[in-house]
C-alpha cells in the first residue's frame, strides 16, 4: 500500500503537489517563478534587517543631536542587535512546533511595527523601544530565511547548495546591498530629508514580502513534526513545554554583559560596582543557563546532543568571530571619514562601500565556488589571513593616508569578512548532514554565534574606542572640552576653534586605529578555531522530506 502511493505521488504533476493542502505525505516545494519570488521578497526584508545594522552608524550622530541624547546614541544601534541575539534561538525552537509560514508572518509584522514605532518616535527612549521591537521580528526573519533556503520549501541538494545557489543567483542578492548602502543614508542625510525615512523605508518593502508570504507560502508542518500530533491541543502543549527557562537565562545573560561593556570605561569606570555586578549576573547565569539546557537535554533552547564533537564547538566560535569584526568595521569606519577625513555623514556612508562590496562580492564567489566544488572548508581557512592583513593595514592609517590606499585595505578586510560568515554557515550544515532532525537548530545556533558576535564586536570596540579616544584627547588636546568632541566627529568642525582642530583629529586618528587592529587577533582566533572543522565535501545527492505514508496506510 505504502510503495503504491508513492508511486501515486511520484506520478502526479509537480504543479499539483505543489498546491496541495499540509497533509500527511504532502510537500509544499516551490519551483519557477514562485521560488524566485518569494525568495526575492523575503530577501529583500532580510537585506532590511542587515542594512538596519549598518545604516545607523552614519544615522547615530544627526538623530542624537536631534534628540538632544548623545549619552544614549549607542542604545540605539546595540537594542536592535541585543534583541536579535537573544530571541534568535527562541524562534529556532518555535520552529519545531509552527509552520514556518505563520511564525514569518508574524515576524515580518513585529519588525514593521517596530519600524513604525521608530519613525514616529518623539524621544530617544521611544525610538530604542522601536528597535527593540525591531530586532525582535528582525531575529525571526533572519532564522526563517535561514530555514527556508535550507530545506523546508526547496528541495535540499546536500541541505543548502540548490537552494543557495538559487540565491546567489538572483539579481536581488547582488544589487539591493548596494543600491540601497548608496541611496539610504543619501535619503537620510540630504538637508530636506528627516532621520525617520530610514525606518518609513521598511514599511513598504516589507508589506511586498507579507503579501508574498500571505499567497505563495503553503502552510505546513515543521520538518520531522509528529503529523499524528497537530490538533490545536497538541500544538499548545508543545508550546508550553517549550524553554522559556532557558530563553530567559539567555536574555538575562547577554543582556548584563553588553551592559557591563557599555558602562565600563565609558559612562562608568571598570571597577564600579554597576559593571561588576553585571559581570558576575552575566557569569552566574550562563552557569546557570549551561545545566539548566543539560537538564531538559533534547527538550531544551539548544539540544545538548547538537555538541556531539568539537567541530560543532569550532564552528559556533568561528560565527562568532566573523561577525564581530563586521560590525565593528562597518560602525567605525564611517567614524574615522566623519572625523580625521572631515566628510559628510553621507560621504561617509558613501566611502563605506569598498568594504561592503569586499564582504558582500566575496561571499557571493565563495558561495557559488562552494556550490560548484562542494569544498568550503578553504575559505574558512583563507578568511582569516585576508581580514588580518586588512585589519593589520588600517592601523597604518592617519591624516596623509591616500584614500586609494584606504580603500584597499577596506577591501582586504571586508573579504576577510565575507569569506567566512556565509561558508560557517554551510560548515554546521553539512556537519548534521545525516541527521535532519537537527540541522535547524543547529544552524539556529551558528546564527547565533553571529549575532552574538555582532553584539560583542559593538560592545567591545565601544569602551575600547572612549579609553582610548580619552587617552590621547589628554596628550593631544588636553584644553579640548571633552562633551563636544564625544558628542559628534563632525562637531570637530563646527564647534571648536581652529586651535584644537589638529590635537582632537589627532587623538581621533589613533584612537580608531586601535579599534581597527581589533581585528588582528580576532583573525588569528579564527584561524585556529577553523583548523578544529571538519572538512566535509557538499554533495549533489536530493535529501527528500520523509512523507511518513505509514501512517496514512494505518
Amino acid at each position: 500500500m505504502s510503495s503504491q502511493i508513492q508511486q501515486q505521488l511520484h506520478n502526479q504533476p509537480q504543479n499539483e503537489r505543489i498546491n496541495e493542502p499540509a497533509t500527511e505525505g504532502s510537500s509544499q516545494i516551490l519551483t519557477g517563478r514562485k521560488l524566485y519570488l518569494v525568495f526575492t521578497a523575503l530577501l529583500l526584508s532580510m537585506l532590511l534587517t542587515a542594512l538596519d545594522q549598518t545604516i545607523l552608524s552614519t544615522a547615530l550622530p544627526r538623530i542624537a543631536s536631534e534628540f538632544n541624547a548623545f549619552s544614549l546614541q549607542g542604545w540605539v544601534s546595540s537594542s536592535f542587535i541585543l534583541a536579535q541575539t537573544i530571541f534568535l534561538l527562541f524562534y529556532g525552537q518555535l520552529l519545531r512546533i509552527c509552520s514556518a509560514k505563520y511564525i514569518m508572518l508574524a515576524s515580518i509584522t513585529i519588525f514593521e511595527i517596530g519600524s513604525l514605532v521608530s519613525a514616529l518616535a518623539p524621544n530617544v527612549h521611544q525610538l530604542i523601544v522601536g528597535r527593540t521591537v525591531s530586532g525582535v521580528g528582525g531575529a525571526g526573519i533572519c532564522e526563517l530565511i535561514n530555514r527556508l533556503w535550507h530545506g523546508e520549501y526547496t528541495d535540499r541538494r546536500s541541505q543548502s547548495p540548490q537552494s543557495c545557489r538559487l540565491y546567489l543567483k538572483s539579481p536581488i542578492s547582488k544589487t539591493a546591498p548596494v543600491f540601497l548602502a548608496c541611496s539610504v543614508p543619501s535619503l537620510a542625510f540630504h538637508p530636506s530629508w528627516d532621520p525617520s525615512w530610514i525606518f518609513f523605508l521598511n514599511l513598504p518593502i516589507g508589506g511586498v514580502s507579507l503579501v508574498a508570504v500571505i499567497f505563495l507560502l503553503k502552510a505546513q508542518p515543521p520538518l520531522g513534526a509528529d503529523l499524528s500530533r497537530r490538533t490545536p491541543r497538541d500544538i499548545l502543549s508543545q508550546f508550553l513545554r517549550m524553554d522559556f527557562v532557558g530563553a530567559v537565562l539567555i536574555a538575562g545573560a547577554v543582556t548584563s554583559l553588553v551592559l557591563a561593556l557599555q558602562w565600563g570605561g565609558n559612562t562608568k569606570a571598570w571597577g564600579d560596582s554597576a559593571v561588576i555586578i553585571c559581570f558576575i549576573v552575566a557569569f552566574v547565569l550562563a552557569i546557570a543557563l549551561v545545566f539548566w539546557e543539560m537538564h531538559l537535554k533534547d527538550r531544551a533552547l539548544v539540544p545538548t546532543s547538537i555538541f556531539h564533537s568539537r567541530s560543532v564547538y569550532a564552528i559556533i566560535l568561528y560565527a562568532f568571530l566573523t561577525r564581530f569584526t563586521l560590525l565593528l568595521f562597518a560602525y567605525y569606519i564611517p567614524i574615522f571619514y566623519q572625523a580625521v577625513r572631515h566628510r559628510t555623514a553621507t560621504n561617509s556612508a558613501v566611502h563605506l562601500l569598498p568594504f561592503l562590496f569586499g564582504a558582500i562580492l566575496s561571499a557571493i564567489a565563495s558561495g557559488q565556488i562552494a556550490s560548484m566544488t562542494g569544498y568550503y572548508f578553504p575559505f574558512l581557512v583563507g578568511a582569516p589571513f585576508f581580514l588580518a592583513i586588512g585589519s593589520g593595514l588600517l592601523y597604518t592609517l592617519n591624516t596623509t593616508t591616500p584614500v586609494s590606499r584606504i580603500i584597499g585595505f577596506q577591501i582586504l578586510a571586508g573579504i576577510g569578512t565575507g569569506l567566512g560568515m556565509q561558508n560557517s554557515l554551510v560548515a554546521m550544515q553539512a556537519e548534521f548532514k545525516d541527521t535532519p532532525r537537527l540541522l535547524g537548530q543547529a544552524t539556529s545556533m551558528a546564527a547565533f554565534g553571529q549575532f552574538f558576535g555582532g553584539t560583542m564586536g559593538l560592545g567591545v570596540a565601544e569602551p575600547v574606542f572612549s579609553s582610548q579616544l580619552t587617552k590621547y584627547l589628554r596628550k593631544y588636546a588636553p584644553e579640548a572640552p571633552a562633551s563636544v568632541v564625544r558628542e559628534s566627529p563632525t562637531n570637530i568642525y563646527t564647534e571648536l576653534p581652529q586651535e584644537m582642530i589638529p590635537g582632537v583629529v589627532r587623538s581621533y586618528t589613533e584612537a580608531l586605529r586601535v579599534v581597527f587592529v581589533v581585528g588582528v587577533p580576532v583573525a588569528g582566533l579564527a584561524l585556529i578555531a577553523s583548523l578544529f572543522i571538519k572538512n566535509i565535501r557538499i554533495t549533489k545527492e536530493v535529501v527528500e522530506r520523509p512523507l511518513e505514508l505509514e501512517k496514512t496506510e494505518a
